[in-house]
């Protein structure tokens, strides 16, 4: 039974920083992210407070349909309105970190000093975080939510107590955590999005990346008014588009050639943006891939009768014709007949419907009417089919989204065995390492791919851990072989946990990049409890490095 006093109408917060840990974690992967953490704790505490998930807000939660939301935007079973933090506690070593004292001080952290007892410079801060996190369990203030800044896995007994307490437990940790530690919390605080938005850990842009962009020259401006028109049809058509399905777009115009450099702008993201400025009802929404998408609230414009009159709101515009020649008269019927089309054209195909491809047919078969009625007032081809009580079909989200018969076609799936590899040994290997270490499941050439474009990225801007994963998964897109931003930056991060500083050697080609993530992923094997023959030692350097050998070997010669 709950010992709360009455219900009140907000998340209340207690937050404990492990302040060691996370800076040196920081301080190893991207020393200006540790130094705006340690200097602008108000920053980061704001988005904890304003922007962090909470439990009502989750997916899953038993919202009363049609009910009000709180301010905030949550509208869950608790119906709690916002989040206070109301206990906060920072553990620091003041011999190594008193300088930030200050810093924390002012942002109301209770600072607690944690000085060295051993020659080895071993900390008492996590023994004083367990027993004040216990003791804050039995505080006269019913704590609902307890925040861990620390990627210490000694802590997973300490959120195991707190599930017992049932009381909801979020966790930040930078680099690698173990899958306990990350299993036991209730909400595992996504590092990327910490560092960009509660830190704002982001440099100038590196290349072409595209922003608010600028106006097109003028010579462009009908080129690229034709593409986004081409784009919005498409867009309007599945819902979205993501990044990965704007090349083959853009080569349907004899203009846009290789050798047009991504017609000037020198590079597909910030194409894109120049694409988007031509035509206002498109967005670009961000993501791993981004996506383009209509921009919410741009709607057809209204459809008008012969006469110049806007039509009924029940009605679409007349022109799109049945097959006997009638035409459309309202919505209802220009769904029933969208629905039965695309009925048959499930039934006569031999395989799953990519979703493009069966709206692009609809298109053709229903003519203007089907993108000026909006898709009969449904917004998008997807919705109107998932509208739709008995399609006679089911529809997959398995992207970029597949309509089959259960009854006659193979469920659309994705597993580990679509590895393209002519060694299933290679790829059993691969797959269990992934499992077990979290390493990105790529193929070796997705693998050598990113290798070249970190090198060549590093090489040619810097490095700054967010700028550089995001151009490095822009440019993968760009040369077909799309590898998400996460796996890049698993791979960055586990160059510098081998003990390399991406920017400030020598020696960063290629192959000497995937030699250092090698021997970390050696080591999360080993820390997994993965115990490695050494036969399997060398398939799994063939798995990271065995597609660059050969080039290094070319280039050697």
């Amino acid at each position: 039974m709950s010992d709360r006093p009455f219900r009140q109408d907000h998340l209340r917060t207690a937050l404990f920083v492990d302040f060691d840990n996370i800076y040196l974690r920081l301080q190893h992967e991207d020393p200006r992210a540790a130094e705006q953490f340690a200097t602008n704790p108000s920053r980061w505490l704001d988005w904890l407070r304003l922007k962090l998930p909470r439990e009502d807000a989750a997916p899953g939660a038993d919202a009363v349909e049609g009910g009000e939301e709180g301010a905030g935007g949550a509208g869950g079973e608790r119906g709690l309105s916002g989040r206070k933090i109301l206990f906060r506690r920072c553990y620091l070593n003041p011999s190594q970190f008193g300088r930030f004292r200050p810093d924390f001080s002012r942002a109301a952290f209770e600072v607690v000093d944690c000085p060295p007892l051993t020659s080895g410079g071993k900390t008492s801060a996590d023994i004083h975080m367990v027993m004040d996190i216990l003791d804050t369990l039995n505080h006269p203030t019913h704590f609902d939510e307890f925040i861990i800044l620390s990627g210490d896995a000694d802590f997973t007994p300490v959120l195991l107590r707190l599930s017992k307490h049932d009381r909801r437990s979020a966790v930040l940790a930078i680099g690698p955590a173990s899958a306990a530690y990350k299993a036991a919390c209730d909400l595992l605080i996504d590092e990327d999005t910490f560092l960009e938005e509660a830190i704002g850990a982001m440099a100038g842009p590196a290349r072409a990346a595209g922003g608010g962009g600028s106006p097109a020259p003028s010579a462009m401006t009908e080129l690229l008014g034709r593409i986004a028109d081409k784009v919005y049809e498409r867009a309007d058509a599945s819902g979205e588009l993501v990044a990965t399905d704007l090349p083959a777009i853009y080569r349907e115009f004899p203009e846009f050639t290789a050798s047009t450099n991504w017609l000037g702008w020198n590079g597909l993201r910030a194409m894109t943006w120049a694409v988007i400025h031509a035509r206002p009802d498109l967005t670009m929404i961000e993501g791993d891939p981004w996506k383009v998408r209509l921009r919410a609230g741009a709607a057809a414009p209204a459809a008008e009768t012969e006469e110049g009159e806007p039509a009924e709101s029940g009605e679409a515009a007349a022109g799109g014709e049945d097959g006997s020649g009638e035409a459309v008269a309202d919505r209802a019927e220009l769904i029933r007949q969208i629905v039965e089309h695309v009925r048959g054209i499930v039934a006569s195909s031999d395989a799953a419907v990519p979703m493009a491809r069966a709206a692009q047919m609809v298109i053709g078969r229903f003519g203007d009417v089907v993108l000026s009625s909006h898709w009969a007032g449904a917004g998008t081809f997807r919705d109107l089919l998932g509208r739709h009580a008995e399609p006679g079909f089911a529809i997959s989200s398995l992207k970029p989204g597949y309509l089959y018969d259960p009854e006659q076609h193979q469920v659309p799936a994705a597993g580990h065995e679509d590895m393209e590899t002519d060694d299933p040994e290679l790829a059993a290997l691969a797959y269990r390492v992934h499992q077990l270490t979290d390493t990105p499941y790529l193929t070796p050439a997705e693998y050598a791919l990113a290798f070249r474009l970190i090198a060549e990225e590093v090489r040619d801007h810097g490095y700054f851990l967010h700028r550089t994963s995001k151009a490095v998964r822009d440019r993968s897109i760009e040369e077909g072989s799309p590898v998400a931003r996460a796996s890049i930056n698993f791979i960055l991060r586990g160059i510098a946990f081998a003990g390399h500083r991406l920017g400030q050697a020598v020696a960063e080609d290629p192959l000497s990049l995937a030699g250092r993530f090698a021997k970390n992923v050696l080591v999360l094997c080993d820390s997994a409890g993965l115990q490695l023959s050494p036969e399997e030692r060398e398939r799994l350097s063939d798995w990271l490095l065995g597609d660059l050998r050969p080039a290094a070997a070319e280039v050697a010669g």
